[in-house]
This record gives C-alpha cells, structure tokens and sequence, in this order.
C-alpha cells in the first residue's frame, strides 16, 4: 500500500496546493518545508501507517471516475495479468478506505508534496489545454507515475538512493526524498513543455496528454538487451551480456528488438529525456542527422574530423531549436516574469516573456538562441605529441569561415581568427544580417 500511494495520482491532495502558486505567493522558489506546510493536513485521528491516511483524504479520483471499478483501475496501464491481480486487491482496498473517517499521520504532507504520483498529477494539469478533461488528466498521470515506477525499481537506482540516504529508513520515504532535493515537479515540467513542443502544440487534449506521458514511459522503462561478443582466446568464444543503454556496433544480433533495428530509437529517446543515460558516447555515425540537444549542452570531441563541415555537424547536434543552453538562460532571465504571470505553464510563461523581450538576437531569439551565462561547450581532448593540437588550430579558422559564408560565426573563433591576422575586430565595418524591420519595410 506504500508503493500505491507513491504513485496514485490524488486529485483532492493536489487541489490543496501547487509548486507555482506556492511560488508565485512567496515570489521566490519555495523550500521543501514551506510547501509540505502548504497542505496542512494536520486535522484527523492519527493512523500508524500513512497509507491509510492519504486514501481517506477526499478525491481520490476525479468526479467523472467515481463509478469505475479497482479491476478497470488496475488495467489501465497494466500488462501482466498475475501483477494486476494484486494490484487490483489493493486498488480496491483504496477505493473502500473512500468516504470513510479522514486520518492524519506526520508523513502524509510530504506524501503529497513529494510522491511521484501527485507530482505527475500537478504536472500534467498545468500542461493539460481547455480542451482536456479531469479524468483525462488523471489516467495519463497514472500511466506516467507507473513508468517513474519502474524507474525506482530498478536495481542501480536503488543503490542510488541507498547511497544517498542510507538504508535505515523505508526505501518509499527515500524516494520522497530523493524527489523532493531532485525537484520533481521542476523536472517533469520542463520535460512536458518539449514533449508538446514537439507535437507542434502547447494545447493539450485527453489524447494529446496520454501520447506524452506514453513518450515518457518509453524513456523511463527502457529494457535491457542481450549482446554477443567475442572473447580475447584464441578460440574466440562468445561472450553473452545484457546491457540497458547500449547499442550494438558489430558482433552478433541476439534480441528481436536488434534485429527489428529499434534499439536505436528506444535509447535515443531515453538519452532525449532528464533520466538516464546522462552521456552519450558514439562513433562518428551519431555526428549528423540525429538530435541529442533536449539536455545537453557540451560536445567532447575525442579526435578531430578532417573538414569544418563536419565539425559544425558534431556540434550541431546539441545547438538546436529550443536547446538546453537555451532553455537555462530563457529560465535564468525570466524567472520573475514567470513568477508574475498567472500561466500555470512556466516554461509557456517563461518563454513568453522571452519572445516580448529585446535583445540583438533578431528572429533567432529566442528559440535558437538567446543572451546568458549557459554556452555550448567545446571540449578537446589534447593527447601529448598529438597531430590534432596542430590540426584544431587550422579547422577552427576554416570552421570560422564556414559560418562567415552564412552570417553566424563563432564570436570567440572569429575574435581569435582576427587577431591572429593583425586586424582589430571593433575597427571593421559590421553586417547588419537582421531582417527589417517593419518600419523600416514601409520606407
């Protein structure tokens, strides 16, 4: 009953408070204590175990869902039939513990305030559009906090969280914990806002907030794969091993999903989302045509290509429309205008703000780019004696001159190249690349 109530979706806790509007009230960032205050969920007789308390709190489900069944409950994202059945057993024992005396434990604020299920519920409501419904809401956070489910049941992320709190509490209060220093909320926000970015839409519908939060279990629940390689004898015996993140570069195909040339895309998508994998390590097919920018933000080049096209493509790959290095100084810059803005979408706020402000940036900002602190990092690995010391030096003036011919040099390049040459940079006449404006347009 601990693990369903992490992750059951509670409409009636989060009509009681939200991470923005706590905010938004304080205008600054709130800190976990005055958010979990926020609730106050202190009235009831007191309960041993804090399950029972956070399903005798009214609006378990959503008005529209009242009648639905534990059996309809359990399938909604469920499956194996044996696991349904014993979640079907205590789905209904939540739904009995409905309309029954309300209870209190010291826990249940921070079960609100930080359960994975609660959090999803919050963030799928601001990023739900007019169109959408309570009860649409609800089942797509259910099928998204099942997919964080998975997350927290995997073996590396329980010796994470082991690390990090010890083993000497209950690991469900570790998860807490882990959610509320990760900022859950903050995490899932940004990730719905590219999600719909990439839909084309920031107004989501019923079925537009189920494909979301399905694009998102796909990234959480990636399964291991089985690989064959060969061993270092003479005979050359196969080595078999399972591994979750990586894709297969020659050897033998053993899974189904290899053959079926799907495991690019699945770990694809998983390194396009804020879990795991955090760095990606690729041959030179991963330098064109595949996007890795969602969050990242540097490029370690471990040798150099021979021509400054090729180099561009490397970096292009995380220098791309609405990009991580954009994303942090849009939220750096306009943190207050969000805070001001009564948009339950931060990010959409955020980003209104930053299309209304002025900068030199023209039609670039601020979806290519955009001023602050956050750059797209180049990093080289210099090898003592190494032929690619001397060959950077030559690309990075033909890379410089490559993006001349398209009006978006590198400053810090083009500075360098300049200088190098015996010219001044601030003494040369400048190239107005900007498109007019519409008052200029008129004359």
């Amino acid at each position: 009953m601990s693990t369903l109530a992490l992750f059951w979706p509670h409409p009636g806790l989060a009509a009681r408070s939200d991470e923005l509007d706590v905010a938004r009230a304080h205008r600054r960032l709130s800190t976990p204590k005055t958010f979990i205050e926020s609730f106050g969920l202190d009235d009831g007789a007191s309960t041993e175990h804090v399950w029972d308390a956070f399903f005798s709190i009214p609006g378990l489900l959503p008005p529209e869902m009242t009648d639905i069944d534990a059996e309809q409950l359990a399938s909604l994202d469920e499956d194996d039939e044996e696991a349904s059945r014993g979640l079907t057993e205590h789905v209904r024992h939540a739904l009995e513990a409905q309309g029954s005396e309300q209870l209190s434990h010291p826990d249940l604020a921070e079960l609100a305030a930080f359960a994975p299920g609660s959090v999803t519920f919050r963030a799928l409501r601001s990023a739900a559009g007019a169109a959408s419904t309570d009860s649409g809401v609800w089942r797509s956070a259910f099928v998204l906090a099942e997919g964080l489910r998975s997350l927290f049941n995997r073996t590396e992320t329980i010796a994470l969280l082991t690390t990090l709190y010890g083993d000497a509490q209950h690991y469900w209060k570790s998860v807490l914990a882990y959610c509320a220093d990760g900022n859950l909320r903050a995490v899932l926000d940004e990730y719905l806002f590219q999600l719909a970015s990439e839909l084309g839409t920031t107004e989501l519908d019923d079925s537009a907030l189920m494909l979301v939060a399905r694009r998102a279990v796909d990234a959480l629940s990636l399964r291991s794969t089985r690989y064959v390689a060969r061993g270092n004898t003479g005979d050359r015996r196969d080595v078999r091993f399972t591994a979750r993140f990586a894709v297969r570069y020659g050897g033998k195909q053993e899974s189904a999903d290899e053959k079926a040339g799907v495991r690019q895309g699945e770990v694809r998508t998983s390194f396009n989302s804020p879990f795991a994998p955090f760095v990606l390590a690729s041959t030179s097919v991963g330098q064109e045509g595949i996007d890795f920018h969602w969050w990242s933000h540097s490029v370690i080049h471990w040798n150099l290509p021979s021509n400054p096209v090729d180099f561009e493509q490397r970096e292009g790959r995380v220098n791309r429309f609405a990009g991580h290095a954009v994303r942090k100084n849009v939220a750096a810059r306009h943190w207050d205008d969000v805070l001001a803005s009564h948009d339950p979408h931060a990010w959409r706020a955020a980003f209104t703000a930053a299309i209304q402000s002025e900068n030199e940036l023209g039609e670039f900002s601020p979806w290519w780019m955009y001023p602050g602190p956050a750059r797209i990092h180049r990093v080289l690995t210099h090898y003592p004696l190494s032929r690619d010391i001397a060959k950077y030096k030559r690309l990075r003036s033909a890379l410089t001159l490559y993006r001349l011919t398209l009006g978006q040099p590198r400053q810090e390049d083009m500075v360098d190249m300049l200088a190098r040459r015996g010219l001044d940079a601030t003494e040369l006449p400048v190239i107005d690349l900007r498109p007019p404006s519409s008052a200029n347009a008129l004359h």
